[in-house]
C-alpha cells in the first residue's frame, strides 16, 4: 500500500468564511463516511489569520484519491472554489514517512499542531530513525495522542512536515514530558537546521482511525 498524503494551503476571501466552512465540512464528512479509501481529512485554520486554512488528506492509495476527486461532494467544492478562495492555492508535494492515528471525536478542546523541520545535510537518515521511533511510541503509549503524521517534501527529503492531534492541551503537555519525547529532543537538537510552528486550530477533523503506516 502506497499511502497518499496531501497538504493544501488555501486562502479564503473576505466574507466567504462561512460558505467555505460549510462546503469543506460537507466534503470531509461525506468522503470519510462514504468513501472506503478516504482514511482521514482535516481542515484547520491559522489562529492569527483565520482566512488562511490548510487541508490535510489521507488516502489508501492513488486509486482512492482519484475516486475522491470524482465524488459529488468534491465537485461541489470545486464549483464553489472560484467564489470563496483567493489566488493563494498551494499543494505541498510530500511523501508520507509515518502515519499513525486513532478514531476520535473532535471537541472544542482538541489540540492540533502543524510543524515543519529542516534537517541538516547528512543527518536525514539518523533523524528519520529517531523521530519514527518517538512517533510510534507516542501513538501506542499515550491515550491522548490521536493523530501523528510525518512526511517529507518530494525533491527535498530533508524538509519534514508534521501534523498532530491531541485530545486537549493537557494531553499535549503530558506528551512533551514523556521519556520518548525528551529523548527525541535531546538526540535531534544538533541535527535540526530550522523548526517552524504554525499556530493552528481545527475546523473539521475526521478520520476512520487505526492507521499504522511506515514507508
Amino acid at each position: 500500500m502506497l499511502l497518499i498524503f496531501n497538504i493544501f494551503e488555501l486562502g479564503i476571501k473576505e466574507g466567504e468564511k462561512n460558505a467555505y466552512v460549510a462546503v469543506g465540512k460537507n466534503n470531509i464528512t461525506k468522503s470519510v463516511f462514504n468513501d472506503k479509501g478516504t482514511l482521514g481529512m482535516y481542515l484547520v485554520q491559522e489562529k492569527e489569520n483565520p482566512n488562511m486554512t490548510y487541508m490535510f488528506e489521507v488516502y489508501e492509495d492513488e486509486k482512492s484519491y482519484q475516486e475522491h476527486i470524482k465524488s459529488e461532494q468534491y465537485k461541489e467544492f470545486l464549483r464553489q472554489s472560484p467564489i470563496i478562495l483567493t489566488n493563494h492555492k498551494k499543494k505541498i508535494q510530500v511523501m508520507p514517512e509515518y502515519m499513525g492515528d486513532k478514531k476520535f471525536v473532535q471537541t472544542r478542546n482538541t489540540r492540533v499542531n502543524y510543524v515543519t523541520v529542516d534537517v541538516k545535510e547528512g543527518f536525514n537518515d539518523a533523524f528519520r530513525e529517531i523521530v519514527l521511533d518517538e512517533m510510534k511510541q507516542s501513538i501506542k503509549k499515550e491515550e491522548g495522542v490521536y493523530v501523528i503524521y510525518a512526511a517529507t517534501a518530494i525533491g527535498n527529503p530533508n524538509k519534514w512536515y508534521f501534523f498532530e492531534i491531541y485530545e486537549n492541551e493537557k494531553a499535549y503537555q503530558k506528551h512533551r514530558k514523556t521519556a520518548h519525547f525528551k529523548k527525541y529532543i535531546e538526540q535531534t537538537e544538533n541535527i535540526i537546521e530550522n523548526k517552524e510552528f504554525i499556530n493552528i486550530e481545527g475546523i473539521k477533523l475526521l478520520n476512520k482511525g487505526n492507521l499504522n503506516y511506515v514507508k
